[in-house]
């Protein structure tokens, strides 16, 4: 029995499981192609901007040259970048003479800044907070990081949903929804010197 795929999407981006029925075996045919969307920007570019078509070979750092970013893709995308992040926290802590035993959570503002709420003196949070925003990698790092492991979020969500509904449609669609998304965000814990991508839904980010 084929499942009628439901696909996640983004502007650019469509995740579909390419599969005629879900296993654990079949997720390894799971793959994200880009979407007609992203297929008309790549067609566009490639007339009109080839520094443009160039960018969007080099997207997620060329995983999808050949048309198509596996999830094993985007989780090794988003732990490079998580790592990098946390490497940018562990020196800046170290340049600016704050122990690594302190306790924070960071997150990106809707304007794109950086805020830190920790266990620290408020002069000490506001020299972190500052320094990070000013760091030319912290805050692309971090958001690499964070969007990668919503899309891994997201396609487990819709593995989920098409298992219900292979067995009963109507209530999946109860369940699950069709077209939502999750209402939160990824922030960064730190504490004992160790660094973690922890969900927050949206009250909590408030």
């Amino acid at each position: 029995m084929r499942i009628s795929p439901i696909s996640v999407q983004n502007p650019f981006l469509t995740y579909t499981a390419q599969a005629e029925k879900i296993s654990p075996s079949s997720r390894k045919k799971d793959v994200v192609t880009l979407s007609d969307e992203g297929k008309k920007m790549q067609a566009q570019a490639s007339i009109n901007a080839p520094s443009l078509m160039s960018s969007l070979d080099e997207f997620m750092d060329g995983a999808g040259k050949d048309g198509a970013i596996t999830l094993d893709e985007i989780r090794a995308f988003g732990e490079k970048y998580f790592k990098q992040a946390e490497e940018i926290l562990a020196k800046t802590l170290e340049q600016l003479g704050i122990p690594s035993d302190r306790s924070m959570t960071i997150s990106i503002d809707e304007k794109g800044m950086v805020k830190v709420d920790s266990n620290l003196s408020a002069q000490d949070n506001d020299r972190l907070e500052a320094a990070l925003n000013e760091h030319p990698d912290f805050q692309q790092a971090f958001t690499k990081a964070s969007s990668s492991q919503t899309t891994l979020d997201e396609a487990d969500k819709y593995l989920e949903f098409a298992e219900a509904y292979s067995k009963d449609p109507k209530a999946a669609v109860a369940r699950y929804g069709i077209g939502s998304s999750f209402s939160g965000g990824y922030v960064l814990e730190y504490a004992q010197g160790q660094a973690s991508l922890i969900f927050q839904d949206e009250f909590s980010l408030l």
